[in-house]
């Protein structure tokens, strides 16, 4: 028979991830404004700069530099999750948005995010899965 232990912590992060947030799924969407070229995954991320502070990405077939989103629907029903548009950003943007927060604030905080900056909290789930994995980036 298997047998599980919870770690309270990272259960207790996850309810509030979800009491927050909800159960969502997010769809890195890049369509080049000049050559309409859709975007793969790998594409969009080949693309950003170094800079952290540039959200933009560059367009593998025409060159252009453009802001990719990511499209945040309910896992459920599959409906529209966010009315505001969600940048896509790079893993050194987020860790970049993260140390900022941090530096200014103290800490972050899951309750934080859903208020004042939903467009970082989804791109640290994109990247890292939950935000306690996330918060062990920026220690």
């Amino acid at each position: 028979m298997l047998s599980f232990r919870c770690v309270p912590s990272l259960s207790i992060s996850l309810r509030l991830e979800q009491d927050y947030f909800g159960e969502f799924i997010s769809t890195p969407n890049g369509v080049c404004p000049k050559c309409k070229h859709r975007l793969s995954t790998n594409e969009i991320l080949a693309g950003f700069s170094t800079d952290p502070r540039d959200f933009t990405t560059t367009c593998p077939k025409c060159g252009i530099k453009f802001l990719c989103h990511l499209i945040i629907t309910d896992k459920e029903t599959k409906e529209p999750k966010e009315t505001m548009p969600v940048i896509f950003m790079c893993v050194a943007q987020t860790l970049h948005e993260m140390h900022i927060i941090k530096n200014k604030r103290g800490r972050i905080g899951i309750a934080y995010l859903a208020k004042h900056n939903r467009q970082l909290f989804y791109n640290i789930i994109r990247y890292w899965g939950s935000y306690e994995k996330a918060r062990k980036q920026i220690k």
